[in-house]
């Protein structure tokens, strides 16, 4: 019994490295400690499946992935492996990071931010569920009246795409209240169906990102100028991950910037610095030191020294 074991855990081990080889990024300690985990389908007396009921009566099933799942020698390797076509409740373990976590599942970071609205990760606790997509992307909740044609023309992607991505959805029947993985596609920007003015407000979310003097009159791309002497420390607005750094050029006015992206969709842009300290794929939090106030690009004043901070997607709080 013992060497069937042993036996069924390398053939399990050989095609966990065949299956999480095509993502680059896979950690090879994440294989050896979850080998087990991905293995839960073959769960002796346990139950790895779970479910809810979606709006169109559907079944939409889970891989529950747990640390406690101990892998049966008996049953066919063939059933060792989930699919990866549905949803996957991953348990976080210990010394985890999100970061990590996206890699080794071979999806983006702000796909595990957009699947988990509440998920703070400088607060991940052993055992807390987190939601994992197969591919990146987003999981859209279908509102009244929405058909598979207008949500792939909202999210700018080809229906067939969406189809491949829900191997068992039925586009006939959906209905408010499903739900449905759209593949390669971030969260529909309101930015560009309303007026500035009635931009989404999110009371507390923002911190101001300097110090200095705000003149707090709304401009250019929904923006307020914060002046101050170049050299005065600039900090992140709100936890994000940074999408794009540039330390060097014009950039069409903006001169050095940096742009961070928040798990709620909106980003902030920080733009004129004299010196950057972040680069892109850095994860920040809110009050983090992410660079410096200078006057690079289009600036105008006896110094040209200061912040133009622009939000993208929501109400810019400093706005007077």
């Amino acid at each position: 019994m013992t060497v069937v074991f042993i036996i069924a855990m390398s053939v399990l081990n050989l095609l966990l490295v065949d299956y999480l080889a095509p993502q680059k990024n896979a950690d090879k300690n994440f294989l050896a400690e979850n080998s087990a985990y991905f293995g839960a389908a073959a769960v002796e007396g346990g139950n790895p499946i779970d479910s809810e009921l979606r709006g169109d009566g559907q079944e939409t099933k889970f891989i529950i992935v747990d640390s406690a799942s101990i892998l049966n020698a008996n049953n066919p390797l063939s059933n060792a492996l989930p699919t990866r076509e549905g949803l996957i409740i991953y348990k976080v373990q210990k010394g985890d990071n999100l970061s990590r976590i996206a890699a080794n599942f071979g999806i983006s970071l702000n796909t595990i931010f957009w699947a988990n609205e509440n998920l703070k990760p400088t607060l991940l606790q052993p055992g807390q569920e987190i939601l994992i997509l197969p591919v990146t992307g987003i999981l859209h909740q279908v509102r009244d009246g929405e058909t598979l044609e207008s949500i792939a023309v909202n999210y700018n992607i080809a229906v067939d795409k969406i189809l491949s991505a829900n191997p068992n959805f039925n586009p006939v029947k959906f209905s408010a209240g499903s739900t449905i993985i759209i593949p390669n596609s971030k969260p529909a920007s309101r930015s560009s169906l309303v007026s500035a003015a009635n931009l989404p407000n999110f009371p507390g979310y923002f911190a101001i990102p300097t110090t200095g003097w705000n003149w707090g009159q709304l401009h250019y791309n929904n923006a307020v100028d914060i002046a101050n002497a170049c050299g005065t420390p600039t900090y992140a607005s709100a936890e994000g991950l940074v999408v794009e750094e540039s330390s060097y050029g014009w950039n069409q006015g903006y001169g050095k910037y940096i742009l961070i992206e928040h798990p709620n969709g909106v980003k902030t842009k920080y733009s004129h610095t004299g010196k950057n300290e972040v680069l892109v794929g850095d994860y920040v939090v809110k009050g983090d030191l992410i660079g410096y106030i200078g006057n690079t690009g289009n600036t105008h004043g006896p110094t040209g020294c200061h912040l133009h901070f622009e939000v993208i997607g929501a109400r810019n709080p400093f706005a007077k």
